[in-house]
């Protein structure tokens, strides 16, 4: 047990973050008391917090494009697994730039063998995804009202705010992915056509746009627009 030095209570110690440099390994307040602390940082400070975030992903999608293009203009690669010489397109792009070390073909057979001889496994998996979601959603702010749902449509024109379809069935994308601790709120919900919120899913905004069929700068200001005049 550990006493939290910010709301003063005894938890069990996977409540605290780890932290190599304290004395006891982990950090002084507990992981709810983080999480209430960096909302409350990010709301105060939503504009900087949303520039940080442009800034990172604009450099690490250099980055990334760097490896990417070191690697394509070798046109080929070894897989570690079956060792035969492929295509560089027959190996998975890595997020981060460049590509796996083993190809899509091995991949996906090692994959498809686990979960035919781990079938206990796999739905023991789905089930504790599941439940860390509903718990997950379960802490999160459920404000968002019919009214609030209509106002933001109406800001939107009653388009899909990632590709301007218009549509009367526009669905609700959390702006900042559900399983990314991303509320149900207006300050998080955005109306998407299902072909985008199916595309988008649960990536990083700023990550999955600039790369999606539909991209829009005069979009993607639009949206955070929309943020804006909620602070």
């Amino acid at each position: 047990m550990k006493k939290c030095s910010k709301c003063g209570e005894y938890k069990e110690l996977e409540l605290f973050h780890k932290d190599k440099n304290s004395k006891d390994g982990y950090k002084t307040w507990c992981k709810d008391c983080r999480k209430k602390e960096t909302k409350e940082y990010r709301e105060k400070y939503k504009e900087k917090v949303l520039e940080a975030k442009k800034e990172w992903y604009k450099k690490t999608k250099l980055e990334a494009e760097f490896r990417n293009k070191k690697e394509l203009r070798l046109m080929e690669k070894k897989c570690t697994n079956c060792e035969e010489i492929k295509e560089i397109k027959q190996f998975r792009q890595r997020t981060n730039g460049g590509y796996y070390s083993v190809c899509k073909q091995c991949e996906n057979k090692k994959n498809k063998d686990y979960r035919k001889n781990n079938p206990d496994k796999i739905n023991e998996l789905r089930v504790i995804s599941e439940n860390r979601r509903r718990y997950q959603k379960s802490k999160l702010d459920k404000s968002l009202t019919p009214k609030e749902w209509n106002e933001c449509k109406k800001f939107f024109n009653n388009e899909c705010a990632y590709c301007g379809r218009k549509m009367n069935n526009l669905t609700q994308d959390h702006f900042i992915p559900l399983s990314k601790g991303g509320e149900y709120s207006k300050r998080n919900i955005i109306p998407s056509c299902r072909s985008c919120n199916s595309s988008k899913h649960n990536k990083d905004f700023y990550e999955w746009y600039k790369e999606y069929i539909h991209y829009s700068k005069e979009r993607e200001n639009n949206i955070e627009r929309y943020f804006r005049s909620l602070i």
